[in-house]
């Protein structure tokens, strides 16, 4: 077999197979259930958000509608409060004192709109994401992420000589119990610490727990049917710990069974392409994940502490958490908590990706441009490959210096195949030719295109990232389609250098390849295409080198 033949067909199948998984998805979406907050009760969606604690920690309250009633405002509209800091823009509402939108200030929603800061979290609309949290007390009112707080100010702004900024909000509960929901936000970061502090002048112990959660909604994907996301990015949930390591559970794993699961360290995490949200647990206590599908396509994902703290009378105590809101940024992943970085997911290709990515982050801090890198590496890849493909090369040279005998062959036994096979395995045999002697190579070259596919897809830092002229966003498709036509010319004069004898159906096919090529790289991210572009030139240059040596 011809290796040029298989990389084509073996990369065409996975096009096709990504093609044929997207329009899965585009043919039959979930339908989902418009909800309003008028039409949902407090108590509907209040009732299992938290589920029922297991039995080692049977003193921790469960969540229900007479637990919550007492400390729920309902029906109460807080006050919107806004903080800006260097990273984040960020509007919190005293009604619950949750996340409730989120802007990401060194990111904009498409390069044509600059002005436009990408929202990652929303409270309104079809698409609401948020982050929720609140306490769960033994025998007392406790706020909750339906509790109406009260704010001192209605914006915070951490100033340039400011490393962290404080935004605080306080209730205080009927029996004289002061809360105090601190927010800790730090300058050059993604990472919002989380503090309760609790004064408890009453004349017992106070004992709680604390949850946290997101509140996402599945939206509907239809009609949005676009080849460049023929492989879609992972939106849904994830979690992580020392002992099981990384795990998924999409909308479906939650729809089917709520999840609750025990842990001692790690974090609970909504991903979505570059970006994500993470509860981030402390090291050596009890924890219980959980998910929870109410009002039609509103999913709740989180944990809750299964440690007490208890507060003696007269005395004040804490309890604090983390939450990483921003971009998947590899370096700032794995600065914030163990196996986060994980969320940049590379899929069954990780082993590869990774490096790859390593790789090209290095040749980018020393060249400044992420085209340039692509090249670079390209240019590095092709290198490590190069014995490989010039075994490769030289077989096919010699299959195209056999071209006029293989017709022969084919012209003499046109009506024997069992003759026309024995006789080019002597003449193969006679000539020391090895038919597959370039199949190798390429296969082994195919999962390397594939790994980079998903590190070019997956990392954060080529978005909206500009290598030179047109090209202003290299996870973007060339919006002239010079790089794709450019690569499918490349492919058919890659095709025509090394071209052997074929039959006409399998010469149509091949001629086919190009073009077929061409279209599906048109939607494709430029980045990749330009790694695909400058392989086939790289190629193309050995190759002849290689054909002018044998004098083919």
């Amino acid at each position: 077999m011809d290796n040029q033949r298989l990389i084509l067909f073996v990369v065409l199948g996975f096009l096709f197979l990504m093609l044929w998984q997207s329009w899965v998805e585009y043919s039959s979406p979930e339908q989902p259930v418009q909800i309003s907050r008028d039409t949902v009760s407090t108590d509907e969606i209040d009732k299992g958000v938290i589920p029922e604690t297991p039995s080692f920690s049977s003193d921790a309250p469960a969540v229900s509608e007479d637990t919550l009633r007492p400390s729920l405002s309902k029906g109460a509209e807080g006050e919107v409060v806004l903080v800006e800091t260097d990273l984040l823009k960020v509007e919190i509402n005293t009604y619950g004192a949750g996340l409730n939108k989120v802007w990401l200030k060194k990111y904009t929603v498409d390069i044509d709109h600059p002005d436009d800061l990408f929202q990652l979290m929303n409270d309104q609309g079809q698409e609401i994401y948020m982050a929720q949290g609140g306490l769960l007390v033994q025998g007392r009112e406790f706020p909750t992420h339906k509790t109406l707080y009260t704010s001192s100010k209605k914006s915070y702004q951490l100033s340039e000589n400011e490393d962290k900024l404080n935004v605080e909000f306080v209730w205080n509960s009927a029996d004289g119990i002061t809360y105090k929901k601190i927010y800790t936000f730090h300058r050059d970061s993604y990472i919002v610490d989380i503090s309760y502090k609790v004064f408890n002048p009453s004349a017992t112990a106070w004992i709680g727990y604390q949850y946290n959660q997101f509140k996402r909604t599945q939206i509907d994907s239809q009609g949005s049917f676009n080849p460049a996301t023929m492989v879609p990015s992972y939106t849904g949930g994830a979690i992580f710990d020392k002992q099981e390591k990384y795990r998924k559970f999409s909308f479906s794993d939650m729809s089917d069974e709520n999840i609750s699961i025990l842990t001692t360290n790690g974090w609970v995490g909504m991903l979505q392409h570059y970006f994500v949200g993470s509860w981030l647990l402390e090291d050596n206590k009890k924890y219980e994940i959980f998910s929870n599908k109410v009002a039609g396509n509103n999913f709740f994902f989180g944990y809750k502490s299964l440690v007490p703290v208890n507060i003696q009378p007269g005395m004040a105590g804490e309890l604090s958490t983390s939450l990483y809101i921003g971009p998947k940024e590899t370096s700032r992943l794995k600065a914030a908590a163990p196996g986060l970085e994980l969320t940049v997911d590379y899929g069954w290709l990780t082993v590869i990706s990774s490096p790859l990515y390593w790789l090209l982050n290095k040749i980018h801090s020393v060249v400044g441009n992420w085209g340039w890198a692509i090249i670079i590496l390209t240019m590095m890849i092709k290198l490590v490959f190069f014995p490989l493909s010039a075994a490769s090369h030289k077989s096919m040279a010699n299959m195209r210096k056999m071209t006029p005998r293989i017709k022969t062959l084919k012209e003499r036994y046109a009506d024997d195949k069992q003759k026309l096979n024995q006789a080019m395995m002597k003449l193969y045999k006679e000539e020391k030719i090895n038919p597959l002697g370039g199949c190798l190579p390429v296969l082994i070259q195919i999962p390397v295109f594939i790994a980079l596919y998903w590190a070019l897809l997956e990392s954060v830092e080529l978005r909206q990232a500009p290598w030179i002229l047109w090209i202003h966003d290299l996870s973007a498709p060339d919006p002239y389609f010079v790089l794709p036509i450019l690569m499918g010319v490349s492919m058919l004069a890659q095709q025509l250098l090394s071209a052997v004898a074929m039959d006409p159906m399998q010469k149509k096919i091949m001629m086919a390849m190009p073009i077929v090529f061409t279209f599906f790289f048109l939607f494709f991210p430029s980045g990749l295409v330009l790694y695909w572009t400058v392989n086939n030139l790289l190629t193309i240059a050995q190759q002849y080198t290689i054909n002018k040596k044998m004098g083919v």
